[in-house]
């Protein structure tokens, strides 16, 4: 084992107890600890360092020849996401389909078994798709807060683990242990197509080797994470409209507090987060304690975020999670739970494009369709619950 794997397990060791005292807001003992962490990351970083230093003296011209090949295969596979898209396969050399078809005669990156969809697009290699992952990176969103599965059948049913009541028992040496019977349940998933058609000029595409998600990619990005945080909030929302949803006192956070220690399941106590929008984090902002403070801590691993008693707290944009109206007033919502147990985000891996010269053909312009699938389900409802405070 190299030296680098044993500082890798005590710097996640490390930054767990951060977590630990920053959850239990011991702030001196946080801060502390954070500073050992950093001293870690960079006796690990010179560690590393030296490491790969002596790993190259023994690969010699092997690594460059690796990279290239894997280089000349990327620029092929683009070259032939770009025909097949924009000139429907034309001029296609060998070594191009190749590149872009896996060993089954399918479309992709290798080892991609996903068939040429019906309605005629073709999946983005998988160098474009991480500039398009990038993109989104620039935006909140909560798919990464909820559980992702990918499937390969439009629906279909997904195992779950419904609360069980197992627990250790005493027993006596050479005597039996008692058997405790374990329930499981199946959700049920539809996933549904969702499009977007994008204008583009049609000198951009004659360029072969041109990226087009670096192009269009920054509109995906935003199209996709709206769209996906707009199926994970809806169950979320109709609980803030529901009768019986609790109203937040405007001058404290009492009820909030009472929300993660006693209102949530307790098994999701210590995963919980807070979720709000712009105009919840701005009236939590203004809250003081006792002693004239904010209420608000700043979260010590990530300078420009905060936490409330501990717990991450994750902001929205106004318009992605609005304010709702009720008398004439304007609350903002909020959400206290673990996500992953709440939802799952069933997904059928790859975006598809497919063009059409005849929608902007007065404008001379390219009409592209991004196709993407996947469906959203509520598993465990405990897990997030909903308030709202006048602002």
């Amino acid at each position: 084992m190299r030296k680098t794997d044993e500082m890798k397990k005590e710097i996640n060791a490390k930054r767990a107890e951060l977590e630990r005292l920053q959850r239990e807001e011991q702030m001196d003992a946080a801060i502390k600890t954070m500073n050992e962490l950093n001293k870690m990351m960079d006796e690990y970083s010179i560690q590393k360092s030296l490491e790969d230093s002596d790993f190259t003296n023994f690969i010699g011209e092997s690594k460059f020849n690796v990279e290239s090949e894997t280089t000349d295969k990327a620029i092929l596979r683009n070259r032939a996401f770009n025909k097949l898209v924009f000139k429907e396969g034309r001029g296609l050399t060998e070594a191009e389909r190749d590149a872009y078809f896996n060993i089954s005669g399918s479309p992709g990156q290798p080892a991609q078994v996903e068939s040429i969809s019906s309605k005629g697009g073709y999946l983005v290699p998988e160098e474009q798709m991480k500039t398009l992952y990038e993109f989104k990176e620039q935006y909140v969103q909560l798919k990464n807060e909820v559980t992702v599965v990918q499937v390969t059948a439009p629906s279909g049913k997904w195992p779950t683990l419904p609360p069980q009541k197992l627990e250790f028992q005493s027993f006596a040496e050479m005597t039996p242990i008692a058997e405790s019977d374990i329930t499981f349940a199946q959700a049920s998933y539809s996933i549904e197509d969702k499009g977007l058609i994008i204008p583009v000029s049609n000198q951009l595409i004659e360029d072969a080797d041109i990226q087009i998600i670096d192009v269009i990619g920054n509109q995906l990005a935003i199209s996709a994470v709206k769209g996906e945080n707009k199926d994970i909030l809806d169950p979320l929302e109709d609980m803030v409209d529901s009768s019986d949803v609790t109203v937040m006192a405007s001058n404290t956070a009492k009820s909030l507090t009472t929300a993660i220690t006693k209102d949530l399941n307790g098994i999701f106590y210590d995963s919980a987060k807070i979720y709000t929008n712009q105009s919840g984090m701005d009236w939590l902002s203004n809250l003081l304690d006792g002693n004239n403070r904010p209420l608000l801590q700043p979260d010590i691993a990530q300078p420009d975020a905060f936490r409330f008693r501990g717990k991450p707290i994750i902001m929205l944009p106004d318009d992605t999670l609005p304010n709702t109206k009720s008398g004439g007033n304007d609350y903002a919502p909020f959400f206290v739970g673990n996500m992953k147990a709440y939802m799952t985000f069933f997904e059928r891996k790859g975006l598809e494009l497919a063009l059409s010269r005849e929608l902007f053909f007065a404008r001379y312009g390219t009409a592209l369709r991004a196709v993407v699938r996947y469906g959203t389900k509520v598993i465990d409802d405990r897990a997030m619950i909903a308030l709202k405070v006048k602002v």
